[in-house]
This record gives C-alpha cells, sequence and structure tokens, in this order.
C-alpha cells in the first residue's frame, strides 16, 4: 500500500491503493516465454508491474497463453502511464470464465494491478468485465480470489466517479461483511477502500452507517500497521467534514488516534496527525484529547519529525488547539510554543503559517532574524538615548538642590533674625503674663488636679481593655496554630500518597515498556523466518522451472535426432 494523492488544507488524507501481488518473482525470469509478443509490450509490463499476467505466458493450456499475450499485445503508454488500447480487458474477462485457477489469479491480479496503476482504465475495466463479475468473486468461498477482488474494488474506489457503482450497487454491506472476517489481507482491502470512499463527503453515511464506524475505530487499534494506518486514514477523511467528528469521539476513535502520535512508522503518524488536526477543530474533542496527552506528543513531532506533511498537520492540530482561549496557559505550561517555534523556521510555506497564526493566538509574535536586528539595534539607540537623558537630569538636579540650598539659607537667616524680635516680644508679654498667671495658678491647680484624676481613671480603663485583648489575641493565635500544624500533616499525607503513586505509575510504564520490547523482538523474529521461507520456496521454484527447461530442451534434442 501507498500514498496516492494529498489534499493540503484541512483534507483528511490520502487515497490508497494495492500495488503489486505478494510474493512474485522477478520479471527477467519470464521474458523468454512471451515468443509473440514485442519486447515493448514485454517491458510495458514491467514497467506496470504485472508479474501475474507475465506467469500466464507459460501456462498449461493454450487458450490462457493465447488470451494472455494477447492482453499484452493491447498494452500502451501515454503520458507515463501503462494504459489498455481497445477490448484488451475483454481477454481477461476470457480468463474469467475458465475454471483454471491459476488462470483466474492471474488474470484478476492484473484488473487489480492496472486499476491502481492507472485510473484511466477504470471505464474499460467497469465496461468490459463488469461490477458484477467483480462482487461475485469477492463473494467467492476460496480466499485467494476473494482477496483479490476486494483489492479491485480497493483500487476502484481511488477514481471518484466510480464511488457511485461501489456505493449505490452492493459493494458496500460486501466490504463490511469481509471487514467483520477474519482474514488481514482482506481487512486491509477493505479499509482502503473505506478511506478512499470517505474522501468525498457524500459516501461517508452509507460507509459509517450498519456498525462501519465501530468497525474502522476497531480496524485503528489493531496491531497490524498496515491495517491500523488505513483506519486512520479514513477517520481522518470523514473528521474532515464537521457533522461526523462527535460520532467519531463518540465511538471511542479519539484513543487510537492520539495513541498514533507516538508511532515510528511514517505512515501511521501522516494518518494519526491528519486525524488529530481534524478533530481538534471541535473544542468540544480538546479536554479529551489533551488529557490523552496530545500536546505533550505533537510538540515531540514538531521538534524531531522532518516530514512536511505531518509537521504541516501537526501545525494544523496546535493551530486549532490555539484558537481555544481557555487552554492558552495549557498549551505554555506544556512547551506548544517550543514545538510551535521549530515549525516556524520550516521551509515550507504552508508549514510556516499555520505555526505563525498558532503563536499569534498565543499572544507571541514570531520575529524573522531581520526584525531580531532591528529591534537589538532599536534598542541600542533606546539605551544611549535613555543614558543621555539621564545625565541631563542629573545635571539640572544638581544645579535645583544648588538653588534650593541658596534659598534654604537665607530662609534660615531670615527667620533666625524674626525668632530674635520675637523672643524680646516675648520676653515682655511674660512678665506682663506672669502676675495675671500668678492669679490663675490656684485655680488651675484645681483644675488640673480634677484632670489628673479622671486621666487616671481612662488609663486604668485603657489598661484593662488591653488585657482583654492581649488574650483574646493569645487564644486566636493557639487556635490558628493548631490549624496550621492540621494543614501540614494533611499535605504531608498528600505529597506522601503522590510519590508513592508515582512510583507505582512509573513500575507499570517500565512493565508495559518491557513488554511492548518483548512483543516488538518476536514478530521480527517471526518475520525473518517467514522471509526465510519465502526465500527457500522461491528458490526451489526457480529450481524447478530450470530443471523443466532442461528436460524440455532435451526432449527437443532427442525429437531432433
Amino acid at each position: 500500500y501507498r500514498q496516492e494523492k494529498m489534499a493540503r488544507r484541512g483534507v483528511g488524507t490520502m487515497k490508497l491503493k494495492t500495488l503489486r501481488r505478494p510474493g512474485v518473482k522477478n520479471l527477467s525470469s519470464m521474458f523468454d516465454n512471451a515468443t509473440l509478443v514485442s519486447d515493448e509490450h514485454l517491458m510495458y509490463a514491467d514497467e506496470a508491474g504485472l508479474e501475474s499476467l507475465l506467469t500466464l505466458l507459460d501456462h498449461e493450456h493454450p487458450t490462457v497463453r493465447a488470451d494472455a499475450e494477447a492482453f499484452l499485445a493491447s498494452l500502451e503508454k501515454a503520458d507515463n502511464e501503462i494504459g489498455v488500447a481497445g477490448d484488451g480487458f475483454k481477454h481477461l474477462s476470457s480468463m474469467l470464465k475458465y475454471k483454471n485457477l491459476d488462470a483466474q489469479k492471474g488474470a484478476l491480479w492484473t484488473i487489480s494491478t492496472l486499476a491502481g496503476n492507472n485510473e484511466d482504465t477504470h471505464a474499460a475495466i467497469l465496461a468490459d468485465i463488469g461490477w458484477p463479475t467483480i462482487i461475485r468473486r469477492a463473494k467467492s468461498e476460496l480466499q485467494d480470489i476473494r482477496r483479490i477482488a476486494v483489492n479491485i474494488i480497493a483500487n476502484l474506489s481511488l477514481n471518484d466517479s466510480t464511488h457511485h457503482v461501489i456505493m449505490g450497487e452492493g459493494g458496500i454491506p460486501i466490504l463490511h461483511s469481509l471487514a467483520r472476517g477474519n482474514d488481514l489481507q482482506e481487512q486491509r482491502a477493505v479499509c482502503n477502500a473505506y478511506a478512499n470512499l470517505c474522501s468525498v463527503e457524500e459516501n461517508v453515511d452509507g460507509v459509517i452507517k450498519d456498525g462501519g464506524l465501530g468497525i474502522i475505530v476497531e480496524f485503528s487499534k489493531s496491531s497490524d500497521d498496515e491495517l491500523r494506518m488505513a483506519a486512520l486514514h479514513t477517520l481522518a477523511n470523514i473528521a474532515n467534514m464537521e457533522k461526523y467528528r462527535p460520532m467519531i469521539a463518540q465511538a471511542g476513535g479519539l484513543e487510537p488516534i492520539v495513541d498514533s502520535l507516538t508511532s515510528t512508522n511514517i505512515m501511521l503518524l501522516k494518518g494519526g496527525a491528519a486525524a488529530t488536526a481534524n478533530m481538534a477543530q471541535d473544542h468540544e474533542n480538546h479536554d479529551p484529547m489533551i488529557q490523552r496527552g496530545v500536546i505533550e506528543r505533537l510538540t515531540l513531532l514538531a521538534r524531531k519529525c522532518k516530514n512536511d506533511e505531518v509537521q504541516y498537520r501537526v501545525a494544523c492540530a496546535l493551530n486549532a488547539f490555539a484558537g481555544n482561549p481557555a487552554l492558552k496557559q495549557t498549551l505554555k505550561d506544556q512547551k506548544a510554543v517550543d514545538g510551535l517555534k521549530v515549525l516556524v523556521r520550516s521551509k515550507d510555506a504552508e508549514v510556516k503559517a499555520e505555526a505563525i497564526e498558532a503563536l499569534a493566538k498565543l499572544g507571541i509574535h514570531a520575529k524573522s532574524k531581520a526584525d531580531k536586528e532591528r529591534a537589538e539595534r532599536e534598542a541600542r539607540e533606546r539605551a544611549e538615548r535613555e543614558a543621555l537623558e539621564a545625565e541631563a537630569r542629573a545635571k539640572a538636579e544638581r544645579e535645583r538642590l544648588a538653588r534650593e540650598r541658596a534659598e534654604q539659607e537665607a530662609r534660615e537667616k531670615a527667620e533666625r533674625e524674626a525668632r530674635e524680635a520675637e523672643a524680646r516680644a516675648k520676653a515682655e508679654r511674660e512678665r506682663l503674663a506672669r502676675e495675671a498667671e500668678e492669679a490663675e495658678r490656684r485655680r488651675k491647680a484645681e483644675e488640673e488636679e480634677r484632670r489628673r484624676r479622671e486621666e487616671e481613671e481612662r488609663r486604668r480603663q485603657a489598661e484593662e481593655e488591653e488585657r482583654r485583648r492581649r488574650e483574646e489575641e493569645a487564644r486566636r493565635r493557639a487556635e490558628e496554630e493548631a490549624r496550621r500544624k492540621a494543614e501540614e500533616e494533611a499535605r504531608r499525607k498528600a505529597e506522601e500518597e503522590a510519590r508513592r503513586r508515582a512510583a507505582e505509575e512509573a513500575a507499570r510504564k517500565q512493565a508495559e515498556l518491557d513488554r511492548q520490547k518483548l512483543e516488538r523482538e518476536r514478530r521480527i523474529a517471526a518475520e525473518k523466518e517467514r522471509r526465510e521461507k519465502l526465500y527457500q520456496r522461491n528458490l526451489e521454484l526457480e529450481r524447478q522451472m530450470l530443471e523443466r527447461e532442461r528436460l524440455e530442451k532435451e526432449e527437443r534434442s532427442r525429437r531432433g535426432q
């Protein structure tokens, strides 16, 4: 499976197709069998990857060989695409009528490969092979036939003009039925078809009905990377339409989408990042996604992943989160700003634009190198200007202080002279007043005694009030101290509990990492064993073919003698 095309802004994903039948032999070993086909058409077959057709050139039945040669002769190349001229597909249709299983499989793989390579062949496939024929093969009890037929449906879904046939003429029930089976290869092709069909909004309702969305979400949790990748791209396409995002969230799609952001598989990252960007367009999804660690994962991808598509989706997702005012501080706390600053330096204009827009929403304005140099120059000039202004202010302050000191000395002299004159006048007034005061002294003494007793009573009352206040303050401080100790004890217990839980979580994560490592090593070992067996089988087939050619040559030699 590989990507076919990718729309940039906001559109879900790429389209997915099957290019070659697995486990085929090298084409160069088959050319000698095509004695009636030109070298040019053999090269067309090589370029298109039609190994399945070339194996039929050595088929035991002459009619099969004749149909294979006739179809090869109908291959043509236009605009760097290998196509089929005239009624070439009718020769493959004839092969499908034979009861020979190899002939049917070879014809079906040829149809599937051409459908995946060139969308211009789709109309001829539907006209000459027929949609009912493909559907019947998809319902076959033979697993090999069924697998190839569903691959044909998946590759036909690459072409938007064929969607009405798949959606309206029994394609979806077949796909749902195969999806619920246990065959991984069929499930991969089915999910590719889902992804391609869901690139058109009108098809989504038909795909997700009757449990289709649940199937896709379950596929997104698969341990098989190809199936998981196709499911993520399907979810991304569906999430590109606003009304379906709540359905994905309710079906449990957020968890596998966010989890995919930690994958090392670039195709999984592309699908997961696209789905994340689209789901993040709805603010209702922000909290559950953040709880699953989406910000940290997006930030890590922004800093570490160099793929332009992934960077663009990450920038779109962070921009969507930045558009939620309630998450502004959360994004800053979780270092999303650092990731966005990395994306701002991207050579991709769209990535840079999204990152700059997100930073602006967070109140951070990205600056170019020229802007930074200009700001530094302006800061230096401003500092120099402020220094000159400070020096001028200091000089003016010194002059002002000198003036104030002179004025103060003049005022003090005038005040001293005025005080001396006042003292002389006062002495005279005091002499005159002493006589009057002596008469008043006794009266004032009596009045003073009365005031003294009143003051003493007020002081006694004030001291009593102060004593009560100090007792109340001591009681309040004792209560406050008891409450503080209780709070400290509760906080200490909470911290101990948090440390214990952190230790348990760290142990659990380490155990999970160990389990994942063992599982990964087991899969690698299994894959090595499978490849070795495939290699030995191919060697054996080649040896048998060479032996058969040797025997045929010996037979021809004997007949010639």
